[in-house]
């Protein structure tokens, strides 16, 4: 019998394109302009049936069920038994011709039961994967039904899949142990829906929590939430499932003030969860916790005595507000863009001067960060960067270069329009470099797989990745060819000798003395050209610039391509360039993002909270991209101000934003608050001003592995090397090697006993009161190393302990000495919290 499958194919995909577009809504919502066909496993149950299935919609995606495209068997790069296909079936007309055709094809028309494709999954004994299908089964008899009509390809299937739907979208147990089944509808462009239950493979992205079976079926094993996600043709969906972890749901659910829009969305998902949060942060905590968070800076002794003897109602928000204006705010931010960025002066190394070049971009940024420039247009800057404008001649470009780097009155390289160093990077040289550095700064896309085939947890294929690639091809940096001549003859008549590097730093030293000297530069080359290593290469005429899962684009009457991608990327209903920097900051205040990992926008890894980054995302390109509204809007949260404390609900909870989190101090933060807990107290003030020489300033915001700054240090506490496409090139994990690190490390005792520290400006103290037979106030002493360190009082306990130590010393200084070192190496202080 057939189900109306054929009229589906009969229609042109043009006829129908208005009722596809009714389709392309969500699952819970959807009313279908046609009945959904039934699944293949009824409409091939019977022995006799005579549908005809279809190479795309119904065999590829089987084979991929049944295993036979996967990593361990044919979809392997060398394949298996002289039989490859596709991974993950992303190659439909290769898939089909290696079936059909070659020496060996794996179809025979004319007798089907005797077709490979056929025989060896339902024969175990014959086949290296064994058995994957019973001979009597709808799949079986979906092959063969598909190998009896003539096994037909894809060369006469117009029609694209529009949406994968899961239903019900979200799924709500109410005790381990309960089961639901899952549904899943394809929506094509012509029209039609289908069920593909069946077909679809599924995964658990928490086994602990949840099972799935290979027909969809979810069971809860434990309390908590995550995510079910179908697989099937190039596209992926999920579903959320939640088991509450308590019974206080419901009416049972206490009241919970929700003052702000993020609250309301957080207590949401709680309330579902039976998730009880945790009450508000002490003042001593939140003043700790914001000043590290937003600023990277320890709150001075003095400030936090004021912060918690006052007694305005806002003062919080006030603090946020007086915060956001200081000049450390503006470093640790310029910092973490450089980060994500890879500003580093090692990619530079083989042709400029690479701590000028480091040094100019953190500059860049941080003046952007410091004015409040919109994030969408700063990041334009860097994005549409070049060295020069089309109007300008080689000779103009390195006298403005040269000007940057004169000891006197150099120019400004922050008043620039565009920031061009982003696309010199020694990683950035070829065009698919390019695009996966792109692709993972500004819109935490991973596409690196979708180079070699599609990409397993994503809709990316090698198309995709040409296509987008192909925005990329004509960035170079070097020479542009009608300038080389120049270039050449204002080397020789320089006539340095020496290594790359020697000639580099010789250049540097002439512009210093104020002379004009040849520079490489960022160019943009002629339509059609192909930039690899500098140089130009003829690029493919059939390959056009494609957004990522958008259509191919014209280039702009500049001419450059990459003025496409920033008006994509500033669009509201863009997915992810709002979404991955909200995920970003969110992950510094929260030690967790809403995406986790937050670089890794997957449609497999979706959002632990959606309505949470919805909002937040509509919000903040409402608000014009402005950086500070959102990180205000963040801070202001009752959820940002909760405290450690746990209960029985929320006690186990690390991604629901219910509690607050302890979390390892970031690298330049630490290396930072080690040095502002162990300063004079003279120059207290100063390091929450002054960022000449923090490690969230421009020393280590542009310089990695400075002369001051121990490149140890750096690796064991994670600090990011720049390097790589991803977030994780930083760590906060704890190890072994950070706590010998804190104990015995040469640069924690020179911190402790320099001449300008706060132990010797005791001891200076002391040595006053010795001679005017002054008592030494211990108590005094103690209180103050505490609020250096922890920024708060001790406890009675504390207190006490601290007091005793430091008068059963032989020596005030040398208990002084083992109390700050002690607490230097607390839990409580290499930790926000």
């Amino acid at each position: 019998m057939q189900h109306g499958y054929s009229i589906g194919r009969a229609l042109h995909c043009f006829q129908v394109a208005s009722v596809a577009s009714v389709l392309v809504m969500s699952s819970s919502s959807a009313t279908f302009a046609v009945e959904p066909m039934p699944p293949a496993d009824q409409r091939f149950e019977a022995d006799d049936v005579n549908d005809t299935p279809e190479f795309r919609r119904h065999v590829l995606p089987l084979l991929g069920r049944l295993g036979c495209n996967g990593r361990s068997c044919h979809g392997s790069f060398q394949g298996q038994g002289g039989f490859r296909l596709s991974l993950f079936g992303y190659d439909f007309d290769a898939d089909h011709a290696a079936l059909t055709t070659g020496s060996e094809p794996r179809v025979d028309v004319e007798h089907p039961d005797d077709s490979l494709v056929f025989y060896k999954p339902t024969h175990g004994d014959e086949h290296g994967g064994g058995q994957r299908m019973e001979i009597d089964s709808w799949q079986a008899r979906l092959i063969r039904n598909w190998i009896r009509s003539g096994a037909q390809g894809t060369e006469d299937e117009a029609c694209q899949l529009t949406s994968l739907d899961v239903t019900p979208p979200t799924i709500q147990f109410s005790a381990t142990g309960q089961q639901r089944s899952l549904r899943v509808l394809a929506r094509w462009s012509d029209g039609s829906v289908e069920d593909v239950t069946p077909l679809c493979r599924y995964q658990t992205n928490d086994e602990s929590l949840v099972e799935v079976d290979a027909d969809g079926v979810v069971t809860s094993k434990d309390r908590g939430d995550t995510h079910i996600v179908a697989f099937y043709d190039h596209a992926v969906s999920v579903a959320q499932v939640l088991t509450p972890v308590s019974d206080q749901v419901g009416e049972k659910y206490p009241d919970i003030e929700t003052p702000t829009r993020i609250d309301e969305l957080i207590v949401a998902k709680l309330r579902r969860l039976g998730i009880v949060p945790a009450p508000l942060c002490t003042d001593t905590e939140f003043l700790r916790r914001i000043s590290l968070d937003m600023t990277g800076t320890l709150p001075t002794p003095q400030e936090v005595k004021a912060f918690v003897a006052g007694t305005l109602p806002d003062k919080r928000l006030r603090k946020i507000d007086e915060l956001l204006e200081r000049p450390t705010y503006t470093a640790r931010w310029a910092t973490k863009l450089c980060e994500i960025t890879g500003n580093s002066p090692r990619h530079f190394e083989d042709n400029a001067p690479p701590a000028e070049y480091a040094r100019n971009w953190y500059e860049w940024i941080a003046r952007r960060v410091r004015e409040n420039v919109p994030y969408d247009k700063l990041v334009a800057g860097i994005v549409l960067g070049r060295s020069r404008e089309s109007s300008e001649s080689y000779e103009d470009y390195v006298t403005q270069e040269s000007a940057y780097y004169r000891t006197d009155s150099p120019d400004d390289f922050t008043a620039r329009e565009t920031m061009p160093y982003y696309w010199a990077k020694r990683t950035s040289r070829m065009p698919e470099e390019r695009a996966l550095n792109f692709s993972y700064a500004f819109l935490g896309v991973r596409i690196e797989c979708a180079q070699c085939h599609k990409h397993p947890f994503d809709r990316w294929t090698q198309d995709d990745f040409r296509h987008f690639t192909a925005f990329f091809e004509p960035i170079g940096y070097g020479v542009p060819l009608d300038d080389r001549k120049t270039y050449q003859a204002m080397l020789d008549e320089l006539g340095d000798r020496g290594n790359q590097s020697q000639r580099v730093r010789a250049r540097l030293e002439r512009a210093q003395r104020g002379e004009i000297v040849p520079w490489l530069e960022v160019f943009l080359a002629p339509p059609g050209t192909r930039i690899e290593k500098g140089r130009e290469a003829k690029a493919s005429d059939s390959v056009a610039p494609r957004v990522l899962g958008g259509k191919d684009i014209d280039q702009d009457a500049s001419g450059d391509p990459r003025q496409a991608l920033v008006d994509w990327m500033r669009q509201k209903d863009n997915p992810w360039f709002a979404r991955v920097f909200i995920n970003r900051v969110w992950k510094e205040y929260f030690g967790v993002g809403i995406i986790d990992p937050p670089d890794d926008m997957n449609q497999a890894n979706p959002p632990g909270n959606a309505p949470l980054l919805d909002y937040l995302a509509e919000q903040f390109v409402d608000h014009g991209f402005d950086m500070k509204w959102l990180h205000r809007e963040i801070v202001s949260s009752r959820a940002y101000q909760r405290s450690l404390e746990a209960n029985e609900t929320n006690r186990l909870d690390e991604q629901n934003f219910s509690r607050a989190v302890a979390r390892r101090l970031p690298a330049e933060i630490l290396f930072d608050a080690i040095q502002q807990a162990t300063a004079e107290s003279r120059e207290l003030p100063r390091l929450v001003v002054d960022v000449s020489n923090r490690a969230i300033g421009p020393q280590g915001g542009a310089f990695l592995g400075r002369r001051n700054h121990n490149d140890y240090a750096s690796t064991v506490f994670g600090r990011s090397s720049r390097d790589a496409n991803c977030d994780c090139s930083a760590s906060t994990d704890p190890n072994l090697l950070q706590a010998i690190f804190m104990k015995n490390d040469r640069e924690v005792v020179e911190a402790l006993e320099r001449q300008s520290g706060w132990l010797n400006e005791v001891r200076g103290a002391l040595k006053r009161a010795s001679r005017q037979n002054s008592v030494v106030d211990h108590e005094a002493l103690v209180r103050t190393a505490f609020l250096r360190t922890l920024s708060r009082q001790p406890t009675e306990s504390e207190f006490d302990r601290s007091t005793q130590h430091l008068k059963r010393a032989g020596d005030t200084m040398e208990g002084l000495h083992d109390l700050l070192w002690a607490l230097l190496n607390t839990r409580e202080f290499l930790t926000n919290h």
